[in-house]
């Protein structure tokens, strides 16, 4: 009877230790996700700051009049980074696609610059449209 019992200590042991690798690989797993996300954050964190810098770099560019007509789009975006929204432009007279810039989160507060290619890709001109606070009517 004793052989058995030992037997069965040992199983159970066997049972719990199995169980317990098995907990210790699945939090490992957890905890190498979690590492991936924080990592994934930081670069999106990178990201948008990087668009920031960029959109300012044109808001400036704008505002100084050193944005060239005739420039590629290919070079628009070099300068200054992905649109928030590209789209065709088949309403409007020799023009092919606009492009959208914004400030990558601030969604209702920001200024927008349109900038409009022609069918060679290229800066035919630009709209800024500037962000005004709307007053209550308390004001």
């Amino acid at each position: 009877m004793s052989h058995l019992v030992k037997i069965a200590e040992v199983l159970m042991c066997c049972v719990v230790f199995a169980i317990s690798g098995c907990t210790i690989a699945t939090k490992y797993n957890e905890l190498l996700t979690l590492k991936r996300l924080a990592n994934s954050r930081g670069e999106i964190a990178r990201y948008l700051e990087r668009q920031e810098e960029l959109f300012d770099k044109l808001r400036e560019d704008v505002e100084n009049n050193k944005l060239q007509e005739g420039i590629t789009k290919r070079r628009a975006i070099s300068l200054y980074g992905d649109p928030v929204l590209s789209k065709d432009a088949p309403h409007l007279p020799q023009i092919a696609e606009i492009l959208l810039y914004r400030h990558p989160t601030e969604y209702f507060s920001s200024d927008k610059i349109y900038l409009y290619f022609d069918e060679d890709a290229k800066l035919a001109y630009w709209e800024h449209e500037v962000f005004e606070e709307k007053s209550s009517a308390s004001d």
